[in-house]
């Protein structure tokens, strides 16, 4: 009888404990979901592998003398830049690009700001106009040009139709170098200005009502309440739609391309717009790269003070 239990007790001891089964377990079900999750980003990775080599591909193709009709690329280097910083159309090409995107960005974020206190508002037209809010930004940008473009015309066009009625005269919109960059502006706006107006609306549905009935209590009245409380804590908010906003922006070519072409002259000559005409109508793809390598530059600075300035904002709410 000892002999027996001595060789039970002996087995026991040589067979692995549970949570030594269970570890096991874990392991290969780590292993298999390891697996599995890398199977579900391949496709992700390999799509963002692809975008960076074709950008890496366009900053090497700016860095030669790339030609349709030519047989022999040549490296060239900085040639393509240096030939761009010494012309005046560059320069406006980059005025252009910066004073569209900031003053779009600006005006929508204010407009959009209006609106979204609207909306959080009881008034019932601002309940009706809230589905018809998103109307803007589900229209292709092409056909809004195209439709801005027949409104805006100066001898047919709808808007100098009803400026005649209260006894204005007629606009040149796109029409003149005077008033076309301010006519795209006012496209943009139309079309993108519902986008910070649903981000900011957002943001002032996530304010408790706790909040603003203390400052009531404590004698602060409407204007106060959104100055020192609903709008500290919806700017994270605007200035993260405003990065999106500034990217697209900076990047804008459909709104300008199919309104003015980048005409009358160059005065909506845009960055975008003018690598498109080098690269595609002048076919010099070297050049055109190039404007586009500083466009991308742009945009980086441009993206990385908005970023910056959403984590001390949002670090300063919290």
């Amino acid at each position: 009888m000892t002999s027996h239990v001595s060789k039970v007790v002996s087995l026991r001891s040589e067979a692995p404990s549970a949570p030594t089964f269970q570890a096991a377990e874990t392991e290969n079900a780590e292993r298999k979901v390891d697996w599995v999750s890398l199977l579900v980003i391949a496709p992700a990775i390999l799509i963002l592998l692809g975008f960076l080599a074709l950008f890496f591909y366009g900053v090497y193709q700016s860095l030669t003398d790339m030609r349709l009709g030519r047989p022999v690329v040549r490296f060239v280097g900085f040639a393509n830049y240096i030939a761009l910083m010494k012309t005046s159309d560059f320069w406006n090409s980059v005025r252009v690009t910066v004073v569209y995107a900031l003053s779009t960005v600006f005006i929508e974020a204010l407009i959009g700001l209006a609106i979204a206190k609207l909306f959080a508002t009881g008034v019932t037209l601002a309940r009706w106009l809230r589905p018809f809010i998103l109307l803007p930004l589900v229209l292709p940008p092409m056909s809004v040009a195209l439709m801005w473009t027949t409104m805006m015309n100066p001898q047919s066009g709808i808007l100098n139709y009803f400026f005649s009625l209260v006894g204005m005269g007629p606009f040149s919109w796109i029409s003149s170098p005077t008033t076309a960059l301010i006519s795209i502006i006012l496209i943009d706006v139309w079309t993108y200005t519902p986008f910070f107006a649903l981000i900011i609306f957002a943001g002032l549905q996530g304010i408790t009502d706790d909040l603003r009935e203390a400052a009531r209590i404590n004698g602060a009245r409407s204007w106060a309440t959104f100055i020192n409380i609903e709008l500290p804590l919806v700017a994270p908010y605007i200035l993260i739609a405003a990065v999106f906003r500034l990217i697209e922006s900076f990047n804008q070519f459909d709104i300008i391309f199919g309104t003015t072409q980048g005409g009358p002259g160059n005065s909506t000559s845009a960055l975008s717009v003018q690598a498109y005409i080098s690269a595609f109508q002048n076919l010099t793809f070297g050049r055109g790269a190039a404007m586009m390598v500083v466009n991308w530059l742009i945009v980086l600075i441009g993206a990385t003070l908005m970023v910056r300035a959403w984590q001390a904002v949002r670090r300063r709410v919290n």
